[in-house]
């Protein structure tokens, strides 16, 4: 065929550059397509290290050399107690000093490049709350546990990096209620509606972390009342708290379930209080909670130094194995000095011990 008969390829300046002619086609050269590169992961933070440190309101000064210490040896964040027995010992009255030494203690923390958190509850309550029934009874504690949130909210929450309102909610209630088992379900239920109280005051400043007491529960005996013993501390442990915050639902062994408003998804980090069996923790909780970030508080176990060590340095071992499937925000250690009854990370005169470097290698 005579190419001037076909029209459209008469002219040469109308074909873009790097055409060519093939039986009367115009064939355009492109681009090789570029070869896939490998997936792009998310980068993570990484994992804040801190301590718990005590907080002494007579001892001040000793209190701001702990906190210079934990930053010296590379802390990030630290944890501190605001003692609610100290703080009110009266009825709805708050002592300013008290709150005024925590409030200068956080301020130093932060100075020091210290990321202060604070836990409202601790073991010793004010007298006055336990006199009238603390929280196994709920008109009680629905009154007065809210109005302490609310008051430490408003003097702490400038200087506030995170919230723990309370930890470990099982030994909790077996603390106070040991034996009956239908006060220690009714305890439970208030002790669930107190963390939803919290919630709805703190949500929304800093981040609010649980610090649930967890571990796998096995039967002690071959019976079955053993196993439904074991069941049913696991549901108070687990099932209760992360289904709990998952889907809104109470649900305590032995009572009807009850749905709260403002329990599903009441905390920002999901913190487990542990002594050991890290990776099954992790699994059990990212699978079984809600989608947030996970935190580890970790109290070493064994009789030595170099025991404990090697308890952390297992510890750390789940925990790097784990965050390239989790979401990891922090691991806390307690406590950060040698305490009566409590070893730390490093002696009274804050000497670092095999445990503290075996956490600092992590």
């Amino acid at each position: 065929m005579d190419p001037q008969s076909v029209p459209h390829l008469t002219s040469t300046s109308s074909l873009l550059s790097g055409t060519s002619l093939a039986s009367g086609l115009v064939i355009t050269d492109r681009e090789p397509e570029p070869e896939p590169g490998p997936p792009i992961e998310v980068a993570r933070a990484p994992i804040s290290r801190g301590a718990v440190i005590a907080t002494a309101a007579s001892d001040q000064e000793r209190l701001h050399d702990d906190l210079a210490f934990a930053a010296e040896i590379g802390l990030t964040h630290v944890r501190l107690d605001v003692p609610w027995m100290l703080a009110q010992p009266k009825a709805g009255r708050t002592d300013g000093g008290v709150m005024e030494s925590i409030h200068a203690a956080a301020l130093t923390a932060r100075s020091l490049g210290l990321q202060p958190w604070f836990r409202l509850l601790q073991a010793e309550v004010p007298h006055w709350f336990d006199d009238e029934g603390g929280f196994t009874d709920d008109r009680v504690a629905g009154l007065w546990w809210p109005r302490w949130v609310e008051a430490v909210a408003e003097q702490l929450g400038e200087v506030a990096a995170g919230w723990v309102p309370f930890e470990a909610p099982f030994a909790m209630a077996q603390r106070i209620e040991p034996s009956d088992p239908r006060k220690h379900g009714e305890l439970t239920h208030n002790l669930v509606i107190a963390w939803r109280d919290a919630w709805r005051i703190l949500r929304g400043g800093p981040p609010v972390a649980t610090s649930l007491d967890v571990l796998t529960e096995r039967p002690t005996g071959p019976s079955q009342r053993d196993t439904d013993e074991a069941r049913r501390r696991d549901q108070l442990r687990w099932g209760l708290w992360l289904n709990g915050l998952s889907n809104g639902n109470v649900s305590i062994p032995g009572r009807y379930d009850r749905e709260l408003p403002d329990l599903a998804g009441a905390c920002d980090i999901l913190g487990l209080a542990v002594r050991g069996d890290v990776a099954n923790v992790l699994d059990r909780a990212a699978d079984q909670g809600p989608e947030r970030p996970l935190a580890i508080t970790f109290r070493p176990t064994g009789a030595t130094d170099s025991e404990r060590a090697d308890s952390i340095a297992a510890m750390w071992r789940d925990v790097r194995r784990a965050e390239g499937s989790y979401d990891i925000a922090s691991v806390t250690i307690t406590p950060l000095l040698d305490a009566p009854g409590r070893l730390g990370l490093a002696t009274d005169g804050r000497r670092l011990k095999d445990a503290g470097e075996a956490f600092l290698a992590g």
